[in-house]
């Protein structure tokens, strides 16, 4: 009976190993990547549906092989009569400088480019820094103002996809995220820096980002290496953090993770409203 029993156990976890090596096969062969995908190569020049500023007007912009593109979202749309995973794309957390002059037409509904999402067309990237792109907030969590009627809105800074590091002080912040309303800064956030700086490398090893930089950047704890070599060294803390806040009228939920930035305290987080009690 035993052996009966071994036999069948056999038998039913080769099955499911064949099942699962089938699920497997198929996930690996389908020629769409996963809707997952965050940042992508393109695999050839192609039209993704961005527009460049020329004058005062957008021109097509045709993207070259190799250009890394951030993936704002995936969807399903009808492509020479079959529905198919489509991708709408931008240039993810650039330069101010270029940003402000881009257009995507992927993410206008009325004029959509749809770009099926396919292993023939995009490479998918995983960023080496993943600090990249992330909104640093100065200070070690959310925290109420003084009349508890908001969320305080610090100096923030950011290291774009394409090298730069863009430093906010809290008045601009709060012109376009206030509260703490990023986590990260994507394509479609075009925030003008109240200070920038070229970044020249970036390692990452283990939890600590180290980013090397030519100029000290007001307002940031720039770290003097040498004459025209400064240095942030960006630690992270992986802990969680979560707090409930309730300032006038509605209730706000808070989550984030604390970084040490050449020492100084930083957190990278968010705060999302989500219920508004008064209008109960």
């Amino acid at each position: 009976m035993k052996r009966l029993l071994l036999s069948a156990t056999l038998i039913a976890a080769g099955i499911l190993g064949l099942a699962n090596n089938a699920q497997a096969a198929t996930k690996s062969s389908s020629p769409y990547l996963s809707d997952t995908t965050q940042y992508v190569r393109l695999k050839k020049t192609m039209d993704v549906g961005f527009y460049q500023k020329s004058g005062k007007q957008y021109k097509k912009l045709l993207k070259k092989k190799g250009s890394l593109l951030a993936v704002s979202g995936v969807n399903r749309n009808e492509v020479n009569g079959q529905y198919v995973p489509t991708a709408g794309l931008t240039s993810g957390a650039i330069h101010y400088s270029r940003a402000k002059n881009l257009k995507y037409m992927t993410m206008d509904n009325l004029h959509p480019v749809l770009v099926p999402f396919t292993k023939a067309n995009f490479t998918p990237v995983k960023l080496k820094a993943p600090d990249r792109t992330l909104l640093f907030q100065s200070g070690t969590g959310f925290k109420l103002t003084p009349k508890k009627d908001d969320l305080v809105t610090t100096p923030a800074f950011y290291l774009t996809l394409d090298n730069y590091l863009q430093y906010y002080s809290a008045s601009d912040l709060a012109k376009v995220a206030p509260s703490g309303l990023y986590q990260s800064v994507g394509g479609l956030n075009v925030w003008k820096p109240t200070a920038s700086v070229k970044v020249s490398k970036v390692t990452v090893k283990g939890r600590t980002t180290t980013i090397d930089y030519a100029k000290p950047l007001k307002g940031m704890p720039n770290k003097k290496i040498s004459r025209g070599h400064y240095r942030l060294t960006v630690v992270h803390n992986p802990t969680k953090h979560h707090k409930t806040f309730f300032p006038d009228g509605y209730t706000q939920e808070a989550t984030w993770t604390t970084y040490k930035v050449n020492g100084k305290s930083y957190y990278v987080g968010q705060s999302i409203e989500v219920k508004d009690y008064v209008d109960d």
